[in-house]
């Protein structure tokens, strides 16, 4: 009997093993970490970037080694053609379950959007929670920037863009999922952020080509709309709704502000057509005041400086023929019963009747009157 018992545990454990065969070394594969793609002159130009598993572990007990990328590209009279010129050259098989970013070039934004949109819906590797970019720069030299300290390229905002925003939110990310479901909206405006490279401001030994975020491609109503610039985006990061610190310091002076517990408020009056009110109201703490300028001073420019961004943003937007701040959406939310959708489209910088800020400040630890008796 105890031979009996002795034999099923043993056949049973064997069963419990089985899973592992079969099972595929991870540094046999290609892992694709983000896809680019390009149309020019009737063609389609499709890049991957490839890292092996040195890449992806992160090493621990001395320095890095810079890992090389890899990257591939090949065009098509169609994106799927592209992708399997490259499936049947690779060396190694091609492994899509670590695709988190997809950048497409200038024209595939203004020419193909679609047929993009079309490749993803069909594509059981491609996933919905995929960031997404656009870019005027050459896509090959943009998936090849780098991080620091030798950190492969998945530490870079291409990656992982929320930990870069999440100390600088100036510019909205955007993943496909979220992409689509404001695309197809009647009204309003969906952006993809642009990634530019940046040569001149990092070196290690030699200078560091950095990707960073620089501004958005504005859509609306299925159409590409345009570009607009980070600076020219000033007034976004007011109406958010991000529960961020935001820092802001008007012009060259030697003067910042802290502003947090942002609040903002759209306000819908139903004439005619719909106006809106703006109204934005949160507390600034001073971190920087050389000029010891008073409270009372200082909170009147600050004030003054985010009704100018705001309503600068919106008179960028009109210039493209859109809403790019999405206050309609308001009247489209709430009020669709009040007007058709025809004249809430109809937005623009007139429709903006009045921007109220109201910041109310603190000094912070920042306290001239403090510093003086000290020295004393």
């Amino acid at each position: 009997m105890r031979n009996l018992i002795s034999f099923i545990i043993i056949t049973s454990l064997m069963f419990l093993l089985t899973g592992c065969f079969g099972a595929k070394e991870i540094e046999g594969e290609t892992y694709i970490t983000a896809m680019g793609m390009d149309y020019k002159e009737g063609a389609f130009k499709l890049y991957i970037q490839g890292l092996n598993f040195g890449n992806i572990a992160k090493q621990e007990g001395g320095p890095l080694e810079q890992q090389p990328i890899l990257i591939g590209e090949a065009k098509g009279e169609s994106l799927a053609a592209a992708l399997g010129e490259l499936e049947q050259l690779t060396a190694l098989p091609l492994n899509y379950g670590h695709i988190k970013t997809i950048i497409l070039s200038d024209s595939i934004l203004k020419e193909k959007i679609e047929v993009v949109m079309d490749l993803i819906s069909r594509s059981p590797f491609l996933r919905y929670n995929i960031f997404i970019f656009g870019t005027g720069e050459n896509l090959k030299s943009l998936m090849e920037t780098q991080s620091f300290f030798n950190y492969p390229q998945l530490y870079t905002v291409i990656h992982r863009p929320e930990e870069v925003i999440h100390y600088d939110y100036s510019l909205p990310i955007i993943k496909y999922h979220q992409f689509t479901s404001r695309y197809n909206r009647s009204v309003g405006t969906t952006l993809i952020p642009s990634l530019n490279i940046d040569n001149n401001h990092f070196t290690e030994g030699k200078k560091k080509s950095i990707a960073h975020i620089n501004g958005e491609y504005v859509f609306s109503k299925q159409h590409f709309k345009g570009w607009l610039s980070k600076k020219e985006f000033s007034g976004l990061r007011w109406l958010t709704g991000q529960n961020q610190d935001v820092f802001i310091r008007p012009g060259n002076e030697n003067l910042s502000v802290r502003v947090r517990n942002l609040k903002t408020k759209i306000l819908v009056s139903k004439e005619k057509d719909p106006t809106y009110k703006i109204v934005v109201k949160g507390k600034g703490i001073m971190t920087q005041n050389s000029k010891n300028k008073t409270l009372k001073e200082v909170e009147k420019e600050i004030n003054k400086i985010i009704k100018n961004e705001i309503l600068s943003t919106v008179k960028k937007g009109d210039q493209l023929n859109t809403d790019v701040l999405n206050i309609s959406e308001k009247s489209y939310k709430y009020y669709l019963n009040h007007w058709s959708i025809d004249t809430i489209r109809k937005f623009n910088v007139h429709s903006v009747k009045q921007i109220q800020v109201k910041i109310k400040l603190e000094p912070g630890n920042y306290k001239y009157g403090n510093a003086k008796k000290d020295a004393a």
